[in-house]
């Protein structure tokens, strides 16, 4: 059975800022700790395509409000036997947002400030970089509920920390503090509570002056290389290459480097 949403509650779940071409969105059902509703993958699918489209919009952050990340699936509004069609139409929209966090050219920055449990473990895995707060912790959560990792768990996570470990994470269901996470490279960096989104915010705006064409070409050739083989790699790089060179970011970049000068780039 199909559930309706409104727009206001659609804009209510997320909350979306942007400044410095770095784009902040913030799960905002914190005293639930920010579940993955409806709302909340809606206003996932919506705002995805606004970041892919808006060329002001370098760098996403991806984080929760107050003291979690996401405490995963929203049970609330779950049926006891939801059926195939229902199941159907949840996993449709959750996989619509997946595949386009995979394929858009720019960075996405997953920063969990606290509780990544089952379905958030998952949302977290779909980062290009993956950044914690000292406080943050992971879990699967899948098995106390009986239902299968969702949000491409099980393809992301073998490809991150290798298979071996995955299967000890998704199979044992045990918590993983960051810096349990940190040892089997869930995460790249732990930062400090107290200046996490701060700190993230630096590490995004970083990003977001750099040449923005060559970066998410960048992205988009290391996620299809673990794929390819090595011809089929090369070609892409090749082809890849050809489109950096005719970019304002890479006459500038050369530039620079002939003035001994900072290169000033426009993603162009």
């Amino acid at each position: 059975m199909s559930q309706e949403v409104t727009e206001s509650a659609v804009a209510e779940a997320l909350a979306v800022s942007t400044e410095g071409g770095v784009t902040v969105w913030q799960m905002n059902l914190p005293h639930l700790r920010n579940p993955l509703s409806l709302e909340l993958k809606t206003a996932f699918a919506q705002n995805i395509e606004l970041f892919a489209n808006d060329p002001s919009q370098r760098v996403l952050i991806i984080t929760g409000k107050d003291n979690a990340f996401c405490a995963g699936g929203d049970l609330r509004t779950m049926d006891d036997t939801p059926g195939t069609v229902a199941t159907r139409e949840r996993m449709a929209l959750s996989h619509s947002f997946v595949r386009r966090f995979a394929r858009v050219e720019k960075p996405i920055i997953m920063a969990v400030n606290g509780a990544a449990v089952g379905a958030g473990a998952s949302l977290a895995m779909l980062g290009d970089i993956v950044v914690a707060s000292q406080s943050a912790y992971f879990a699967a959560g899948f098995p106390r509920v009986g239902v299968l990792p969702d949000l491409g768990l099980l393809w992301t996570l073998p490809r991150v920390i290798g298979l071996a470990r995955a299967k000890d994470f998704v199979l044992s269901n045990r918590t993983y503090s960051a810096e349990e996470a940190l040892q089997i490279s869930m995460v790249s960096r732990v930062l400090p509570d107290e200046s996490f989104l701060d700190q993230v915010k630096d590490l995004a705006a970083s990003i977001a002056r750099g040449p923005g064409v060559s970066i998410g070409m960048s992205k988009l050739l290391m996620d299809a290389g673990l794929n390819d083989t090595l011809d089929a790699y090369l070609l892409r790089e090749e082809m890849g290459q050809a489109v950096v060179f005719g970019t304002q970011d890479f006459l500038e970049g050369t530039r620079a480097f002939r003035e001994k000068r900072k290169p000033v780039f426009t993603g162009r």
